[in-house]
């Protein structure tokens, strides 16, 4: 195989592991700056014919590569980010290397072992695709745990947020709840969840008297109220589901949502959804807003 084709494939493979990781690690990813990243370590494949450049071969050139294709690649914000990104990398690499050699294997492809060494020859660009695309898969299908599990940058507290509705804002104190996965069914928008009584000020009247009984939802007092109201379009039912029960959450759009992390602002401009609920849960004393992890993952994405 040419030396050229030799340093494309390499480029596409990086390029491929470089985003398989951003995906993983929910890291906004520029196409040129993966390209950069991905050329810088299909250039390092020349050391194999300077041999003064030999010594770059070594276990630290093998890690001090990958580093630098991250840094070009995901611009990392701090020491911890960059080390979780650049294991994801490394992970990524081993399992994309290990399915091409388990196919190449399946495929009877020989294998010589001489000096402790196995010597296979360089596998078809069918193994490499099937791999690629199987590892795809299950990044996808895997996704929601990853996100959940690697959660580097997550603040501890000192979270606020202020909502817009009708004409009127109130601040809360928010808590990150990285077990909130609601979703509006229809846009797919995250949903934050209130309790009624720290949201009720900003509510149409007729909205707060299907909210404020003791016995659940009314349901009647609802539909006549959406029907008497100029905003009723704002509003939508979100269906959930709890250790203790399920059901469905009424919640509203509101016009503007606000975050901020002490001295930080942030103004979500992806459509935010806030659920009501009508009792008072337990961390109300010190947190009155539950925000899901999309929230502050969006916030991230605007710090770039």
């Amino acid at each position: 195989m040419y030396l050229d084709l030799v340093l494309f494939l390499n480029l596409a493979v990086n390029f491929f592991l470089l985003w398989l990781t951003g995906l993983v690690a929910h890291q906004k990813s520029f196409v040129l700056r993966l390209l950069a990243g991905s050329a810088v370590g299909s250039a390092y494949l020349l050391v194999l014919f300077i041999p003064s450049l030999s010594s770059l071969f070594s276990w630290l050139g093998k890690i001090l590569l990958p580093l630098l294709m991250i840094y070009i690649s995901f611009r990392p914000r701090g020491f911890k980010q960059g080390i979780v990104i650049f294991m994801i990398f490394y992970l990524s690499s081993f399992a994309l290397g290990g399915l091409i050699l388990a196919f190449s294997l399946w495929g009877k492809y020989p294998v010589d072992f001489a000096g402790g060494i196995y010597f296979l020859p360089a596998p078809s660009l069918f193994y490499l695709i099937l791999a690629g695309s199987f590892l795809y898969v299950l990044v996808r299908w895997l996704k929601p745990l990853l996100i959940e599990k690697l959660n580097y940058h997550l603040p501890s507290g000192e979270l606020e947020v202020e909502i817009s509705f009708g004409g009127r804002s109130k601040k809360l104190s928010a808590f990150l709840d990285t077990g909130n996965m609601l979703k509006e069914p229809f846009s797919g928008s995250p949903v934050a969840v209130a309790a009624y009584p720290v949201i009720k000020e900003l509510l149409p009247r007729e909205i707060c008297k299907a909210l404020s009984g003791k016995g659940g939802m009314d349901w009647s007092k609802l539909e006549t109220a959406l029907t008497g109201i100029k905003n009723a379009s704002r509003f939508c039912l979100v269906p959930y589901h709890s250790i203790q029960d399920g059901g469905l959450l009424l919640a509203f759009k509101p016009e503007s949502f606000k975050l901020w992390q002490k001295e930080k602002h942030f103004t979500i401009k992806e459509q935010v959804i806030v659920g009501i609920q009508q009792e008072q849960y337990s961390l109300g004393a010190e947190h009155e807003v539950l925000l899901p992890l999309d929230i502050w993952r969006s916030a991230c994405r605007q710090e770039g």
